[in-house]
């Protein structure tokens, strides 16, 4: 129990020293089987309200509130439902709006005291198509976006080893994309840190693989620690719509990005729980257009059972 403990701290000590480049989640990583340890007795329905605390690009502070329910059917099936939304502030201004609708579907392929797999599989919706604007009605850069504005489809693997060693691997596949984002740094010459923010004029975005490794530790009074690595392939590179109406490459967006975090839950007696998870970056892509660049991020969530 020592050991586990110094491990957990020294990753902590690690991350709040680490330098990094962003975090490039465009949401999966988060979602069903592929972010918790379902215990062998959980309560049918789980409510789960949450906010989310990021620190971007230039120094732009996003605040995401969302709103997730599940609903377990039988031994084997589960069902989640995700709204998200972002108010983000920066020197280009502040906006709040919707971000994306989630539908999950959880399989548990195994459930044995060794072994335990789930299948997750999912969709994501856009609620906006990524073009809010300041109040000086001038588009705004994908770091101040609550949605990218794709239709994506996810699929995923989980896999725990004696209820403590957990694996997965996941791709989050763009297969409709509308976003409608008409920003350029040309619109705002008398900014000298715009250059930061690449052109994202009809942005499309690839397809991400990831892959995380976590390790549960069971601490007295039902708390659970997590340290984990999470791995995020950006698989191609993104591109944009010039002025001439051709896609543009943009140089940079493919690549590897590794995170690490520590996810503290604390489960009560009548299976509510309260859930605490810090990450960062210890790697990311040259060139992050998307806006997911966070050099940190902080979580909490409190989950009502039913």
């Amino acid at each position: 129990m020592i050991k586990n403990i110094c491990f957990t701290l020294a990753l902590t000590a690690f991350s709040i020293n680490a330098l990094a480049q962003g975090c490039s989640d465009a949401g999966f990583c988060s979602l069903g089987a592929l972010k918790n340890l379902d215990g062998d007795a959980q309560p049918k329905h789980m409510l789960d309200v949450g906010f989310n605390f990021g620190y971007g690009e230039q120094q732009t502070l996003t605040y995401n509130p969302y709103l997730q329910y599940g609903v377990i059917l039988n031994e084997h099936w589960q069902l989640q439902g995700k709204l998200t939304s972002t108010y983000a502030k920066g020197f280009l201004g502040s906006r709040f709006n919707l971000g994306d609708v989630y539908g999950v579907v959880t399989y548990r392929a195994a459930n044995t005291t060794k072994h335990q797999l789930r299948l997750v599989g999912g969709i994501k919706i856009p609620l906006t198509t990524a073009n809010d604007k300041n109040a000086n009605g001038l588009p705004l850069p994908l770091d101040y976006q609550s949605s990218i504005g794709t239709y994506d489809v996810i699929g995923g693997i989980n896999y725990v080893l004696h209820k403590h060693l957990e694996a997965d691997l996941a791709l989050q596949l763009p297969v409709i994309h509308n976003n409608k984002s008409s920003f350029s740094p040309g619109l705002y010459p008398d900014e000298s840190r715009i250059k930061y923010f690449p052109n994202t004029n009809n942005f499309e975005r690839k397809p991400d693989v990831l892959f995380r490794v976590g390790y549960y530790i069971n601490l007295p009074a039902n708390i659970i620690l997590k340290p984990n690595l999470l791995a995020i392939y950006h698989l191609g590179q993104d591109t944009y719509l010039n002025p001439s109406g051709q896609r543009d490459v943009l140089d940079g967006t493919r690549g590897l990005t590794i995170n690490e975090g520590l996810t503290v839950t604390k489960q009560f007696k009548n299976n509510n729980r309260i859930e605490l998870l810090a990450a960062m970056p210890i790697k990311g892509r040259q060139v992050r257009a998307d806006g997911l660049t966070r050099k940190w991020v902080l979580n909490v969530q409190y989950s009502l059972a039913f």
